[in-house]
């Protein structure tokens, strides 16, 4: 005969290897429809009825007159889009920031921050992250019904040895659906919001005595190179 505490070991091992591996069918309701939620609030699934997540990225090098007066410019522009900015370095002859903007309102504020100087580059680029967002999801539905399945037998524990069984493996599952949770919302911050790699650099002028050596140098280039 199967003793109590050897039943509860099964059990939670059964649940453990559940976690650990995502059945087809929680995998397909993420892709399809939302899976039922289990006892408290989860996360809304990710569905592929959705737009795509996308992850979008840009970079701008700006020359500019007055870097202090770009700089305020810049913060304006980011005011009026609804961005802030998470990081800047700024010294007397440039300044560099980076920035989060709501990805709806990207080019447009790519546009106004064009207006500050000469853009010396600008670069965009997109990240699709959806399937990465689902297969997430569809763990962490997983994991959300084992961990309820655990409570329940957590509740008809009769021992102290069948508790701490329950609970280390409570524990465990708990630390995933937070790893997972945390992905997850990382994920939809980084497509809610693009990053926007800004610098700003003033523009060199030369005094007489540099604009002669320009000169020079581009008269001695030609005479080494003709084309």
């Amino acid at each position: 005969m199967i003793s109590s505490r050897d039943a509860f070991r099964t059990l939670a091992l059964v649940l453990a290897v559940s976690a650990c591996s995502t059945p087809a069918s929680v995998a397909t309701r993420s892709r399809g429809q939302a899976a039922p939620t289990p006892e408290g609030v989860s996360p809304a699934p990710v569905t592929t009825d959705d737009a795509r997540m996308l992850v979008r990225r840009a970079a701008m090098d700006v020359v500019v007159a007055d870097v202090a007066q770009a700089a305020a410019r810049a913060q304006a522009v980011l005011a009026g889009s609804g961005g802030y900015v998470e990081r800047g370095d700024r010294g007397e002859r440039s300044a560099s920031f980076t920035l989060r903007v709501p990805e709806k309102a990207l080019d447009a504020t790519l546009d106004s921050l064009a207006t500050l100087g000469s853009v010396a580059s600008r670069r965009v680029s997109a990240e699709d992250v959806t399937e990465e967002a689902i297969d997430l999801d569809a763990r962490l539905q997983s994991l959300l019904a084992s961990r309820d399945r655990l409570r329940k037998l957590h509740d008809s524990a009769t021992t102290v040895t069948e508790v701490i069984t329950v609970e280390r493996e409570l524990a465990r599952v708990q630390g995933e659906v937070d790893s997972l949770e945390g992905r997850l919302k990382h994920l939809r911050s980084s497509a809610a919001l693009a990053s926007v790699d800004l610098s700003i650099r003033q523009r060199i002028v030369l005094g007489p005595l540099g604009v002669i050596a320009k000169g020079i140098g581009t008269v001695l280039a030609k005479l080494f190179v003709w084309r």
